[in-house]
């Protein structure tokens, strides 16, 4: 068939039309086999009215669990936790009027502490669980914790969870799985969301010494890289088992770059463990402080070890305190805390009533 004939010209045309198509594609489109799927929440049949679809994107190098709240039927009522992996987004189906709020945290895996994207409205969340709650729920009296969620502009499209180094969708994946190579054990020294020579090596070893496919990108090996923290996780920081007969709170300080931070509380039912550090502690020069809940509010605080023990800052509410001295001139109290063994990654600490002793003043508790 001679050259230029007019079905050569139709195949011609029909391959520059295709090929157009494709560069003018959004980048998460090229990209959709090295980034997480976004993940569609069913709409909650108590909506009513007008809908839209909300997205929540994680913009992030953390794997963020979520919490949003809006008006579900007559109330305003939050709900979690979803979990969003960084690179991908939460659809939510919402009113397409009225407040709108959000709270996110990174799941406890990653190393370093949690991390969290929050404002100042309180609102009741369960740590443990999945969970829906009333505003107007009292959060101790429902045997929950609060979060402070921030405020999100009504009808606003899409919200993106940041930090500073703003990766943006594409960069964050490659931070997460830096990230996560750091926390399964391997040796990463920046998290700056390119994929440089070290990071495709130790991504190489990584498969190798897990077994998995060369060619495994994606979801698939987000999923292995957490798996594999979570293991190492399991492994290191400190542990803190109540064995007594009531409920047990726990603080835990730690000196960060020559500064002493303290943080607060964590919970740990009679019989439960709970861990306040999910860190190496070795070089830490970590400290603990307890309190033993009492029904009376005479709380019961953990005893020292030392002659003099370390002092350091503590909160009635959820705290995170820098340095250890004028504590009483920000705001905080004075309490003891007692030294955490840190010759090896990781320790547990088994606290019985035999523990406790002298009741705090004021009776401090969360």
């Amino acid at each position: 068939m001679p050259n230029g004939s007019p079905p050569a010209r139709i195949l011609t045309q029909a391959f520059l039309t295709v090929a157009t198509c494709l560069l003018a594609l959004p980048a998460f489109a090229q990209n959709a086999d090295d980034r997480p799927a976004s993940q569609i929440i069913p709409p909650d049949p108590t909506l009513v009215g007008q809908t839209r679809e909300w997205q929540i994107c994680n913009e992030t190098s953390y794997v963020l669990r979520t919490a949003s709240a809006f008006l579900r039927g007559a109330r305003m009522a939050a709900k979690g936790w979803d979990e969003v992996l960084p690179g991908s987004c939460l659809i939510v189906t919402t009113p397409i009027t009225g407040p709108r709020f959000l709270f996110a945290e990174s799941i406890d895996l990653h190393q370093g502490g949690v991390r969290e994207w929050k404002g100042t409205t309180p609102l009741c969340v369960d740590d443990e669980a999945d969970f829906v709650s009333d505003a107007t729920e009292d959060c101790r009296l429902a045997n929950r914790t609060f979060r402070n969620y921030f405020a999100v502009r009504p009808g606003e499209p899409v919200t993106k969870l940041v930090e500073p180094s703003d990766y943006g969708r594409d960069k964050a994946v490659v931070a997460a799985q830096q990230r996560l190579l750091r926390d399964a054990g391997y040796d990463i020294s920046r998290i700056d969301g390119l994929t440089g020579r070290r990071t495709s090596r130790l991504l190489r070893t990584f498969r190798s010494d897990n077994g998995l496919s060369t060619t495994l990108t994606g979801e698939p090996l987000m999923r292995a890289l957490i798996e594999a923290a979570q293991k190492v996780g399991d492994t290191v920081g400190l542990e803190v088992c109540n064995q007594s007969s009531a409920t047990v709170w726990a603080a835990v300080a730690t000196r960060d770059d020559g500064q002493w931070r303290s943080r607060g509380w964590w919970r740990a039912l009679a019989g439960e463990c709970t861990r306040p550090l999910d860190m190496s502690l070795t070089g830490t020069e970590a400290h603990v402080f307890a309190i033993q809940e009492a029904e009376d509010g005479s709380d019961l605080r953990l005893r020292t070890v030392a002659a003099a023990p370390a002092q350091f800052c503590i909160a009635e509410s959820k705290f995170d305190a820098l340095g250890n001295d004028m504590c009483l001139e920000q705001g905080y109290t004075v309490a003891p805390f007692r030294p955490v063994p840190t010759e090896e990654p990781g320790a547990r600490m088994r606290l019985t009533d035999a523990d406790f002793a002298a009741p705090l003043p004021g009776g401090l508790r969360r």
